[in-house]
């Protein structure tokens, strides 16, 4: 292993020492008296409990990779998960004793005018060479518990996109995406589903029909505009869909 591999797998068990430490912190105030939902009302997408040859999956088997994109195909971030594994995938993360999340270090370089690294989910395993869809129309939120620190000061913006690939549509880039503002700390945050929108460059799609009712994937991750150097750290745990 060289020594650029041996810092980063330093750095990659610091991080999770210091999650289980933050998670142990945060559950308390998290959990409180609020009741669970239901099966019939909650459809849990990945919590990356089970791992497919060591690798993070959704719950049902689909597999998690990572991606990147840049306006500058010269010089596109770079990202950091399991070592030595094709396609590139989220390292796992055991952020308590019997939680594993979906982890990526992540660098954003300059110049570029937009950039991003994202790990995406895929909710079912291929069959037959092809994606199956899930039909979330009859969900109003996306939830998930996200831990992510940066090398630049200040709140952090993620992007969430859904995605459907096979059944209709296949964009090479303008799902509909919702960004929020990360907090410190492993926190789960709530997105209504009818918030996502496409950027006006894209072609259109109708969200429900075409892309709720047909849903193959989702993303999760950094992005910029006008960018600048960057470095930091995703954790992504407990993706699920609630009415």
């Amino acid at each position: 292993m060289t020594r650029r591999s041996l810092f980063y797998a330093s750095l990659l068990m610091v991080l999770v020492a210091g999650l289980m430490v933050l998670v142990a912190g945060f559950a308390s105030a998290q959990s409180g008296d609020k009741p669970k939902a239901s099966e019939s009302d909650k459809l849990v997408y990945a919590d990356f409990q089970n791992l497919q040859n060591g690798r993070p999956v959704s719950k049902r088997g689909g597999a998690a990779r990572l991606n990147r994109y840049s306006e500058n195909p010269a010089n596109p971030p770079k990202y950091r998960g399991m070592e030595n594994v094709d396609p590139p995938t989220p390292a796992p993360a055991r952020v308590t004793a019997d939680d594993f999340a979906a982890a990526f270090e992540y660098e954003l370089h300059i110049p570029n005018a937009w950039e991003g690294v994202n790990i995406e989910v895929f909710g079912q395993p291929e069959k037959d060479g092809k994606l199956p869809a899930d039909d979330v129309s009859g969900y109003k939120y996306i939830t998930l518990r996200l831990f992510a620190k940066s090398s630049q000061p200040g709140p952090q913006s993620i992007r969430i996109e859904l995605i459907t690939r096979g059944h209709g549509y296949t964009l090479d880039g303008g799902y509909p995406t919702a960004t929020f503002r990360v907090s410190p700390g492993f926190n789960t945050y709530k997105m209504k589903l009818d918030s996502f929108a496409q950027p006006e460059w894209a072609p259109h799609l109708d969200l429900k029909n075409d892309v709720l009712k047909k849903l193959t994937s989702v993303t999760v991750g950094v992005f910029c505009d006008k960018c600048r150097l960057e470095s930091g750290t995703v954790v992504v745990d407990n993706i699920a869909f609630e009415k």
